[in-house]
């Protein structure tokens, strides 16, 4: 029959736009009213767009077309239309690929879906107001995306949106939940000024440059769990008043919180600062933690941290890794870092006017106190020890001097110096123990030198003779040299005991009473430093 004849292949070719044309664009929108993470699809339908060849995979609308030669005052038509029927309703922009984005001050109404949105031409909303919530979920910014100035009344979600340019919030203004989870900003970011009056979430965020949040408030929540800053990041003056949640997040290079406040609890749970050996990583000078006890450094490397004029006598560093001298103790950097690094708040350690130290060296032993106070009251005391032997390093290396060889008489043979010669400032007991040895031998070669005569008042066989000094007793004893060394050895152990009577005893003058008298002091020194030693290493 020739109603069942098939046609011919030209004939079906023709009809495949015509079809097409029919059924109208197939891209899957959302239906209003109807959130539309909801999965509740609606077909596009608009009339398809006479796009070159190879732009569209398939035949879509003008508002859904790719063509960066499309009308754009038909575009901008279209948009008004969708905007003027959703009224306060919702407004679906779904998918739209917007040839140019110019909103300036613009007040939007309804409830606005920009979700995987793509703005090819700068996005610019610069103060424009969003009513109720603006969602721009997976949306992409091919250029600058600036919003600065701009209101978010209701929530406004940029969850996994991409920057591929700029992207500016400075002087923002987000008054609902603020979502920029798994957002990529491959440019500057800037939230200078902004103000998050709700939860602010940053979880999985990448800054792939410089992210700017200087003087931005929190007033809940700030999540900025998983985050990657690959380049300088900057909370200066910013202002948390609820929980700051900063665990796992990585700082690759600087990460600036000096002069932040930290109004309530701050976790630094396994957050990833910088660790290459020299450059200025986390800052937290000046910062100010109002509830220092909910503050927590946890897992983190802070060999390369700024903490001056930060009181962190109560925050809880617990697993943390610090960086250590030549002798395996703990330090800050504050004692290393260069001075040039005045936008990482390190000018605060310059010496004060008219000092001729190196640096502030007041200013950094007044941090190691609060450290060395913190560890006390936890009491971890090793670490405390560390931080007490920094302490007295900056005591020692500071001095009111400007002549360089008095400079160096003090540090090299100040008293100071001497402590640390001693025992480590008392936090080494084997240092005067081992100091108390190598004196017991010197005393024990000294005392023979000026002379050891034995003590007539106690009964010796008759056999024995008197000497006086080493050559007069190998006379009458040449192989007796063992045994003269024997009676020195245990006569600088009689004087160390107080033993008052004593079978040999130094020749007056110069072995009694100036040589006994110098080793009672020096070995009663040593002693009290090593109890003192024992007492900081195992207290209780």
């Amino acid at each position: 029959m020739r109603g069942s004849m098939p046609e011919t292949p030209g004939t079906a070719e023709r009809q495949q736009p015509e079809a097409a044309e029919a059924e109208g664009c197939p891209v899957d929108t959302f239906e209003p009213n109807v959130w539309y993470k909801g999965k509740k699809r609606k077909r596009c339908g608009r009339p398809p767009y006479s796009a070159p060849e190879g732009v569209d995979k398939r035949p879509v609308c003008l508002m859904h077309s790719r063509d960066p030669n499309k009308d754009n005052d038909a575009f901008q038509q279209e948009f008004e239309r969708i905007l003027e029927e959703a009224g306060e309703g919702e407004a679906n922009f779904t998918l739209f690929v917007f040839p140019r984005a110019d909103y300036a001050g613009r007040e939007f109404k309804a409830r606005c879906i920009f979700g995987d949105a793509t703005f090819t031409q700068r996005a610019n909303f610069i103060g424009a107001t969003f009513t109720q919530e603006a969602d721009f979920t997976r949306a992409t910014f091919t250029q600058w995306a600036n919003f600065r100035g701009a209101t978010f009344t209701e929530r406004a979600d940029f969850s996994e949106a991409t920057f591929t340019q700029r992207a500016g919030f400075s002087e923002a203004t987000f008054t609902g939940e603020a979502n920029f989870g798994g957002a990529t900003f491959t440019q500057w970011a800037n939230f200078v000024l902004a103000t998050f009056t709700q939860k602010a979430n940053f979880s999985v965020t990448k800054f792939t440059q410089m992210a700017h949040f200087n003087f931005a408030k929190f007033t809940q929540e700030a999540g900025f769990q998983w985050a990657t800053f690959t380049q300088g990041a900057h909370f200066n003056c910013a202002t948390f008043t609820q929980a700051a949640a900063f665990f796992n997040a990585t700082f690759t290079q600087l990460a600036n919180f000096g002069r932040a406040r930290f109004s309530g609890e701050a976790t630094f749970w396994k957050t990833t600062f910088r660790n290459d050996g020299e450059g200025v990583g986390p800052v937290f000078s000046e910062a100010r933690f109002e509830k220092p006890e909910r503050v927590v450094f946890y897992g983190n490397y802070l060999g390369q941290v700024l903490f001056h004029n930060c009181d962190v006598s109560k925050v809880e560093f617990s697993n943390v890794e610090w960086r250590k001298r030549k002798n395996g103790k703990r330090m800050v950097f504050e004692e290393v870092v260069s001075l040039e690094h005045k936008a990482a708040s390190a000018e605060a350690l310059n010496p004060p006017e008219g000092s001729a130290d190196e640096r502030n060296y007041g200013l950094i032993a007044e941090l190691y106190q609060q450290l060395k106070k913190n560890f006390d009251d936890r009491r971890d005391y090793w670490t405390a020890g560390d931080f007490h032997y920094g302490e007295m390093e900056m005591k020692r290396v500071s001095s009111p001097r400007s002549n360089r060889v008095l400079r160096w008489l003090h540090r090299s043979l100040g008293l100071a110096a001497w402590y640390k010669y001693a025992s480590e400032y008392g936090e080494s007991y084997k240092r005067p123990a081992v100091w108390l040895g190598i004196f017991l031998l010197l005393f024990m070669v000294a005392y023979p030198d000026v002379g050891l005569q034995r003590n007539d008042g106690i009964p010796t066989p008759t056999s024995e003779i008197h000497y006086k000094n080493f050559f007069q007793f190998l006379e009458a004893h040449p192989k007796g040299a063992w045994a003269f060394f024997g009676h020195s050895l245990m006569t600088a152990l009689s004087v160390m005991a107080l033993q008052r009577e004593v079978e040999y005893q130094p020749v007056y003058p110069w072995g009694r009473p100036l040589l006994t008298v110098f080793e009672l002091v020096l070995s009663y020194t040593l002693i009290a430093l090593f109890l003192l030693a024992v007492r900081r290493q195992f207290r209780r």
